[in-house]
């Protein structure tokens, strides 16, 4: 694809990728949209990788938000390997975007790891006592129920959660994105959300 200095510029705006990587993706690509796919996956790649490497997250930070009105309110302990990152700009606005998230939507847990055994088997079997299952030929039914069990899960659990800012991306993305910009893993350790009366 032909490109000029103000594509790769545009196209580091939009994607946050570096210089060098917006012109070989520039150069490989046939399209922009087929450009900027190939950033989010190479982004995707960098995030995998720096999380796998098991670096300790002990550094980060404890964010707050209260709503406007005084009615909400969130502490969130937000980790990562160094200091440098946490005083990032990336990481803080990650940490506010992820406190805005949990005081508008209001999940249970972090991951779905976190979610109780229990409460998992309790749902699969309000989904399996749905009547539009007995529709569901045998050899499917366990699909099935793994993605329903996973759209349910979605409203309770953080990083399955549709952003509020763009539905199309979700907790984990945004999550993955910051790990990918900042080269260094990060972790939602904690968190508290606070409604008044409740």
């Amino acid at each position: 694809m032909n490109y000029t200095v103000a594509d790769v510029k545009k196209l580091r705006e939009e994607t946050g990728a570096t210089f060098a990587d917006c012109k070989t993706a520039l150069t490989e690509s046939k399209s922009w949209e087929e450009a900027v796919k190939y950033l989010e996956a190479r982004s995707s790649r960098k995030a995998e990788k720096v999380t796998g490497a098991g670096r300790e997250t002990s550094e980060g930070g404890v964010f707050a938000y209260v709503h406007h009105n005084n009615s909400v309110g969130v502490l969130l302990e937000l980790n990562c390997s160094t200091d440098f990152v946490a005083r990032s700009e990336t990481f803080r606005n990650l940490a506010n975007e992820l406190t805005l998230q949990i005081a508008g939507v209001a999940p249970k847990y972090i991951t779905v790891d976190d979610v109780p055994a229990e409460v998992i088997e309790a749902k699969k079997q309000e989904i399996l006592q749905d009547p539009s299952m007995e529709r569901v030929p045998e050899a499917k039914r366990e699909t099935v129920v793994t993605g329903k069990l996973n759209k349910a899960l979605a409203t309770e659990v953080l990083m399955l959660q549709p952003w509020v800012k763009d539905e199309a991306v979700t907790i984990g993305d945004l999550v993955r994105k910051a790990i990918a910009d900042t080269g260094e893993n990060i972790v939602v350790r904690r968190f508290s959300r606070f409604k008044l009366g409740e």
